[in-house]
């Protein structure tokens, strides 16, 4: 995580920097992305970076959690105004809208990339650590909507509930596909499954 220096910089200052950490991890394979790459293209001394961050590392794992903090907002504004769909159905929908957004520019396919075939295990375990509880606690907040209309049990475990929608969705596509069309199927007959598991019997 970055020095209390670089939270004291002006916002348009640390967009730059970010902007172009995007820009230089999206384009190069991480292990030949440098400070010396990312400087260069933010325009600030490399004595500068390391006022701000530890080394490239740690500038990555914290520009997925502002990453993170963006695609949350985004599918929490999903969650709000299409609660009136069923469990599966708004979880789909806001799983698209996660894609839409991870896919929306050759920098986030870029990064999405690196991040799951070229980022060192420690790297990536760290980072898994810091958006698994944000995405527990989104999955958490959507089984309690569902509770609070009836329609899903109030007795459920919604810890355990929402840690296994997340543990799925991370690791999805280390599912070997068989009958199933693609990941996004596999991904359909989980929630119904779940959804079936949660539902308020009568």
């Amino acid at each position: 995580m970055p020095k209390s220096t670089f939270d004291n910089l002006p916002d348009n200052k640390k967009e730059r920097i970010l902007q172009a950490a995007k820009t230089v991890f999206s384009k190069t394979h991480y292990q030949k992305a440098t400070v010396d790459m990312i400087v260069d293209c933010a325009g600030i001394p490399k004595g500068s970076f390391y006022q701000y961050f530890h080394n490239k590392d740690d500038l990555f794992k914290f520009m997925f959690k502002d990453i993170g903090i963006a695609k949350a907002d985004i599918l929490t504004g999903e969650m709000n105004n299409f609660s009136h769909l069923s469990f599966s159905e708004l979880m789909v929908r806001m799983l698209m809208k996660a894609n839409e957004f991870e896919t929306k520019d050759y920098e986030m396919i870029g990064l999405k990339d690196r991040f799951l075939k070229e980022c060192p295990q420690e790297v990536k375990k760290s980072i898994l650590m810091e958006v698994m509880p944000e995405s527990v606690k989104l999955f958490k907040d959507i089984i309690e909507i569902y509770i609070e209309k009836g329609d899903f049990r109030k007795d459920i475990n919604i810890d355990v509930a929402a840690f296994s929608i997340t543990s799925v969705i991370i690791n999805l596509e280390n599912y070997t596909l068989k009958d199933e069309k693609d990941h996004g199927e596999v991904l359909k007959i989980y929630l119904d499954m779940i959804e079936k598991g949660l539902m308020k019997t009568t």
